[in-house]
């Protein structure tokens, strides 16, 4: 599990960076969570994944609470303008222009780049009831991430 694990958290989250992946791959991750804790007490590898998920939570909001505090652009008006097809890459990946868009500092426009935090906050925010009834065994974990919330 730890390659698919590391494979999921590096595409969500890389250096304290975010991406565009990250609230959407956040609304699943809440579900995930809130399945792992009801399961916890009974199965191995639900309590398991419940502690890695409660970890990465933190840290996911923490890059938020960090972005917060400098100066930045509003988030888009709504968790769907993120798919809107103008902020969408090509389907075809090209290397040159990926590199081109890095180059010119032009990887996101500012009010995109600002939505990825904050709607990863809403989504781990939209399950702060199931945080704030996590088993026993959870409960350190659980309040880090409710104290970011």
């Amino acid at each position: 599990m730890d390659g698919q694990q590391y494979e999921l958290t590096t595409n969500m989250e890389h250096q304290s960076t975010l991406w565009h992946t990250t609230p959407f791959g956040m609304v699943f991750l809440c579900r995930i969570l809130e399945k792992a804790l009801a399961d916890s007490g009974q199965n191995p590898v639900a309590h398991f994944l419940a502690g890695e998920l409660l970890d990465f939570f933190a840290c996911i909001l923490q890059c938020f609470h960090d972005g917060d505090e400098m100066e930045h652009a509003e988030a888009l008006p709504l968790f769907s303008d993120l798919l809107k097809e103008e902020y969408l890459w090509s389907e075809e990946y090209d290397e040159e222009e990926d590199e081109m868009r890095y180059e010119e500092d032009e990887v996101f426009p500012d009010d995109l780049f600002y939505s990825f935090y904050y709607y990863s906050w809403q989504a781990v925010k939209a399950y702060q009831d199931v945080l704030e009834q996590v088993p026993a065994e959870f409960s350190k974990p659980a309040a880090e991430v409710l104290e970011l919330l």
